[in-house]
């Protein structure tokens, strides 16, 4: 199949597109981004494989963006030695129409015969994927930025199929070899899962594990058995146990043991009551002892505060006699603080007169110069804001605007332009007659002899003597001076319209005008500096600066110069003066009040501690004639002979329970009761285990579970035969199965030796040294081997990969037209990703392939295929 042209009309984005003259070999479509490209594509598959009548998405489309156009597509291609031209339209009106020397067809059995024609079926899907192809085009035909994917055969299958059985003889013994593949497959897969696990519900799965059930329950018996002898051993052992604890009497000893035990423990319980008693005699006495020393004490201490409380009364006396003295100088002191306060402020209200003084002449001075400086700024501001009014007044007359002036210029351009056209276009008669004064007439009025006349329309000439001469002027001339006379007329009118005389009279008014603005802003600046808040506010502000200097106050008589910063100085050191004078007189009243209440707490201890030493001096003496001091003495005395005493009692009574121990008998007691209590559980314990190993033995024999073993044992050596059998027949079954399969990819070899033999020439420009890898199920493009090392197709690099995928196509290509089948290869952007040392070889690739099949290559790169030797057509 070959390509001759392609005709596109309002088709997707291109309104129009004629490509014709395609070669046989290898032809490169050229075009940027967005020309049209794949829309070239797209109209060949809608043409081939799209029906005229569907309107489904892929049809809609088909239509331009924002317009409603009936998309047509025209292909002129050859066939089988037959020149053939198709042609669609679809949606409005659809229709088609296929064409040779022979014959025309119309309408579906136009469908029908590029069907057979193609060798492709027709889609039953209601909606098809946009880019799909049918038959072999999906492998041929590839959209752009899929020329990385690898090959999907889809369809096409089938074509590769019968192409290669066309060279490969049938393999495996055909039907009889497919035969026995399945057979020994349904054989395998009795025994196995696809990954060659044994399966849980095959024969021998179920045969393992009825054997395992076999042998779990054989050593179930077995561990009875075991288990029953071991009781039988325990039985006997606990007899002899038992027989050793009765015949020794070990509960009697036991209990012998134990009874002497408590006895010593009950006679130092009564040794240890005894000490407990001397202890508390001993305590009471200690106590009587401390209570005659604490009233002894008691005694002492009040002697001693008596004679504290007089030395303590005779100091506060002495204090009391200080603190009168100390008060009458600070008396004297207050008063003359209070004398050097009221000097102090004599001297700041002078000062304060004279600071005020000052002040006042300052102020004055300060507004009149502000006076002086605001009356030179009003009238600077006056001349400013009558010069303002000035210029205001000399533009009452109107000034044209600039855009004014920008239109007249505007209007003055293009009648120039007009004048500049029409002398162009009119032609120049210019008369030299041969006698002086001849007359010549134009439309009966007298010309100059010498004079130049520009002719701008039908004009007649009067040559007396002659005759008449009739000038038309060509190149629209007449028109021409319409519209020349027009833009006169309207420079005029606007004109004077403005009230001006000529264009440059109306742009000097302008230029003055500009001039005037920019005077008056320069003049609103100056005035905006010199008076920012505006004349009348001046003059206001300037009224109120006089008000004020008439009402500040004169002195009566005539005023002295005082300066100021000394004034205030002056007053500044007589107020801190008087603020010293203030806090001086402040303290010494402080002093003062704080002397009077010392004195008065002064008189108030002196009255506490004669009331004090009073009390105590009464207390001592009704405490001695109670009882003297003497007698508390002597009461000490008899208590501390009692408590020695009952001291030595005790330590007799503590020796006699130390020696007898009492820690060890108790640790003693606790031991034998735990020893007879011991022994008491141990027999209870041997008399219950000997009656349950006998009841349990009473109920199991030996003699039944050494006929169950034997049992057991002869029913799994025949489950162990019979699982050997069937492991036998699973190992058979999937050696067959295995063995089967590698004859037959051994086989696939021959199956694929075509296709690598026709991809080696393409392989070798661009990969020395390599092979490809194809699926034996589905012959798509797997791996590639380089150097011995094979690499998976999708970890390739995205030029490896496209570089592959089309020497691929070109050799499927080249096995398909062998069997007959149409194959024409088109590559849109196939080779972007394609380095230029590679991109070279597959230049070569291209032209090889190109021998003996039609390529296609749409590209937007110009440049890379510029030099590869193909017509190139440019969109």
């Amino acid at each position: 199949m070959y390509l001759r042209a392609l005709t596109l009309r309002e088709f997707a984005g291109v309104s129009s597109l004629v490509l014709d003259r395609f070669e046989s070999g290898l032809n490169v479509i050229v075009g940027d981004n967005e020309a049209g490209k794949s829309t070239v594509l797209a109209a060949l598959r809608a043409a081939f494989f799209q029906k005229h009548r569907s309107s489904g998405e892929a049809t809609r489309a088909l239509v331009p963006y924002g317009r409603q156009a009936r998309p047509e597509v025209e292909v002129a291609f050859s066939l089988g030695g037959t020149d053939y031209r198709l042609r669609k339209a679809f949606l409005q009106k659809p229709e088609a129409e296929l064409s040779w020397s022979g014959g025309r067809l119309q309408g579906d059995a136009v469908e029908e015969r590029l069907a057979e024609l193609l060798r492709f079926t027709h889609s039953g899907a209601r909606k098809s994927r946009d880019g799909d192809f049918v038959g072999t085009f999906g492998l041929l035909w590839v959209n752009q930025g899929r020329s990385t994917e690898g090959i999907d055969l889809g369809a096409g299958r089938d074509a590769v199929t019968a192409s290669l059985e066309g060279e490969v003889t049938q393999v495996l013994g055909g039907e009889r070899g497919r035969a026995l593949i399945a057979a020994s497959r349904a054989s395998q897969d009795r025994f196995f899962t696809e990954t060659l696990r044994v399966k849980t519900s095959s024969p021998l799965r179920e045969a393992e594990e009825h054997l395992e059930r076999l042998r779990e329950e054989l050593a179930q018996r077995r561990m009875a058995l075991a288990d029953y002898r071991a009781r039988l051993q325990r039985l006997s052992d606990r007899r002899s146990v038992l027989r050793s604890y009765e015949g020794d009497d070990a509960a009697g000893q036991a209990a012998a043991a134990l009874a002497r035990v408590e006895a010593e423990q009950r006679a130092l319980g009564d040794l240890r009551r005894d000490c407990a008693d001397a202890e508390r005699e001993l305590k009471h006495a200690l106590a009587a002892r401390e209570h005659a020393g604490e009233r002894v004490r008691r005694r002492e201490a009040l002697a001693a505060a008596v004679a504290q409380a007089v030395a303590l009364e005779g100091a506060e006396r002495q204090r009391l006699a200080e603190l009168h003295s100390a008060s009458e100088r600070e008396r004297r002191h207050l008063g003359e603080r209070e004398d050097a306060l009221a000097i102090a402020r004599a001297a700041l209200e002078a000062a304060e007169r004279r600071a005020e003084t000052a002040r006042l002449a300052d102020e004055r001075l300060r507004l009149s110069r502000e006076i002086e400086r605001l009356d030179a700024q009003l009238a600077e501001g006056r001349r400013l804001a009558a010069r303002l009014d000035a210029l205001r007044e000399e533009a009452g007359g109107g000034t044209p605007a600039p855009r004014a002036l920008a239109e007249l210029e505007e209007i003055e351009r293009l009648c120039r332009e007009a004048e500049i056209r029409l002398s162009a276009a009119s032609p120049t008669v210019r008369f030299a007659p041969e006698k002086a004064g001849a007359a010549i007439l134009l439309d009966g009025e007298s010309l100059s002899d010498s004079a130049a006349h520009v002719v701008s329309r039908r004009s007649t000439f009067a040559l007396p003597g002659f005759g008449t001469v009739t000038v038309e002027p060509g190149g629209g001339s007449a028109a021409l001076a319409d519209e020349a006379a027009r833009s006169r007329e309207r420079l005029a009118a606007r004109l004077s319209a403005l009230g001006r005389s000529s264009v440059e009279d109306v742009r000097r008014a302008v230029r003055e005008g500009e001039e005037r603005d920019a005077e008056r802003k320069r003049l609103r600046e100056l005035l905006a500096a010199r008076l920012p808040s505006g004349l009348e506010a001046s003059d206001a502000e300037l009224r109120g600066l006089r008000e004020a200097l008439a009402r500040l106050p004169r002195g009566d008589g005539p005023e002295m110069v005082v300066d100021l910063v000394a004034a205030r100085a002056e007053a500044q050191g007589a107020r801190e003066g008087a603020s010293r004078a203030e806090g001086e007189l402040e303290a010494a009243r402080r002093d003062l009040r704080a002397g009077e209440s010392e004195r008065v707490a002064a008189e108030a201890r002196v009255a506490h501690r004669g009331a004090e030493a009073l009390r105590l001096r009464a207390e001592i003496e009704e405490a001695e004639a109670a009882r003297p001091a003497a007698a508390l003495r002597e009461d000490l005395a008899a208590a501390e002979l009692e408590r020695a005493a009952r001291e030595a009692v005790a330590e007799a009574r503590r020796r006699a329970l130390a020696e007898g121990d009492p820690e060890t008998v108790e640790r003693t007691v606790v031991a034998k009761r735990r020893a007879r209590d011991e022994i008491e559980r141990t027999l209870l314990a041997l008399r219950a285990e000997i009656a349950s190993l006998e009841g349990e033995l009473r109920v199991q024999g030996a003699n039944a579970l050494d006929e169950e073993i034997a049992r057991l044992e002869g029913e799994a050596e025949q489950a162990e035969r019979a699982r050997a059998r069937l492991a036998l027949e699973a190992d058979a079954s999937r050696l067959l199965h295995q063995t089967l399969l590698q004859a037959q990819r051994e086989a696939h070899e021959s199956w694929l030796a075509p296709i690598k033999s026709h991809v080696a020439p393409y392989l070798r420009l661009i990969h020395p040294d390599s092979d490809i890898a194809l699926d034996e199920g589905t012959l798509e493009l797997t791996g590639l081997r380089r150097g011995g090392v094979d690499e998976e197709f999708h970890r390739l690099s995205a030029g490896a990969r496209e570089q592959v995928a089309v020497v691929t196509r070109l050799a499927l290509a080249d096995v398909i037209k062998k069997s007959g089948h149409p194959a024409a290869v088109i590559l849109d952007d196939a080779l972007v990703n394609t380095d230029e040392r590679r991109l070279e070889r597959m230049h070569h690739v291209l032209r090889k392939a190109a021998e003996g099949l039609q390529v296609i290559v749409l590209t937007c790169r110009e440049r890379d295929f510029r030099d590869i030797g193909a017509p190139i057509f440019r969109l």
